[in-house]
């Protein structure tokens, strides 16, 4: 397991640092435009700096697509254990979850620490606010995805394509369900209609899906190595 999870760190390290590249980009490109001391401003970095957790994620997706895929078949050849391998996997999506939540948390408390200007269009940057647990729990849900996805693709091309396409309407969707969360006016009116109930059990229902999800999704992972052969 020891060996297995320094192989797969390598990998993870440069794509973290890959990750902490684009962040200072976006922060640098945001001062260059003046993004900062605007208060409105709809320039190409202040999108992308709205839009950084989203964008986190799927790049989580794609990560974890070649963990499955290539990295496993590179880590069984050069004589890693099935078992193993699947542990130092965990590993590996803990480490993720919690680079990418440092992340995600430095990026959305930068403009108020920076005295930036407010934005109300930022609402993916204050969805978290009292949900410490969800960014996180996104993350390891979306990478575990994205195994799954890499596996099913090697097996199967076709049905591996269609399964990435809905991966990506699905974070669509659920980005939408975030974007909801995060403003206050829109869940307010909705708590006081008849459906303010469900409004009200919306993240606890949406952490639990999750969880449930994941859940599965490991389980199926470690059929899938099991009986992973090397080719």
């Amino acid at each position: 397991m020891g060996k297995s999870f320094r192989f797969l760190l390598q990998f993870a390290v440069g794509n973290l640092a890959s990750l902490l590249g684009f962040a200072a980009l976006v922060i640098a490109g945001c001062y260059l435009t003046g993004a900062p001391a605007a208060a409105s401003s709809t320039n190409l970095f202040e999108k992308y700096y709205a839009m950084f957790p989203l964008m986190v994620a799927f790049c989580l997706f794609l990560f974890a697509f070649a963990l499955c895929t290539s990295n496993l078949r590179l880590g069984l050849s050069m004589g890693a254990r099935r078992s193993g391998f699947f542990w130092a996997l965990q590993g590996i999506i803990l480490f993720y979850m919690l680079a990418c939540w440092a992340l995600q948390l430095f990026m959305s408390a930068f403009p108020g620490l920076a005295g930036w200007a407010a934005r109300e269009r930022w609402l993916l940057l204050r969805v978290f606010d009292g949900r410490p647990w969800a960014y996180p729990l996104i993350c390891g849900a979306v990478m575990i995805l994205g195994c799954l996805s890499g596996m099913l693709m090697i097996r199967h091309k076709v049905l591996g394509t269609l399964v990435v396409v809905l991966s990506v309407f699905a974070m669509i969707g659920i980005t939408m369900v975030l974007m909801l969360l995060a403003d206050t006016s829109m869940m307010d009116f909705l708590y006081d209609t008849q459906w303010g109930g469900l409004w009200s059990a919306l993240p606890g229902a949406t952490a639990a899906g999750l969880a449930l999800a994941s859940a599965g999704g490991e389980y199926l992972i470690w059929r899938a190595i099991q009986r992973f052969v090397v080719r």
